[in-house]
């Protein structure tokens, strides 16, 4: 049986100031707003600009539209979203 996750791997393709496009492993593109947490932190859109560069994949939450803070391997799942 295929069970689906909603935590997937994804590509950042584009940024914008308030808004992270990603793409999916199966090329579906998710639109991620940017996390009222890092609102004022002026790294945030920076290090999503190296990601887009590097072209590493980053978890997401895709039903729920999220940046995950931690890596999957090292978190429970109630602390993923930011």
């Amino acid at each position: 049986m295929d069970k689906k996750t909603d935590i997937v791997s994804a590509q950042v393709v584009d940024v914008k100031t308030n808004k992270i496009t990603l793409k999916t492993e199966d090329d579906e593109v998710i639109e991620v707003a940017r996390p009222d947490s890092v609102a004022h932190d002026m790294l945030f859109i920076q290090t999503m600009k190296d990601i887009l560069k590097s072209g590493i994949w980053i978890p997401v939450n895709k039903k729920l539209k999220q940046l995950l803070r931690y890596d999957w391997f090292e978190t429970p799942v109630e602390q993923y979203s930011f």
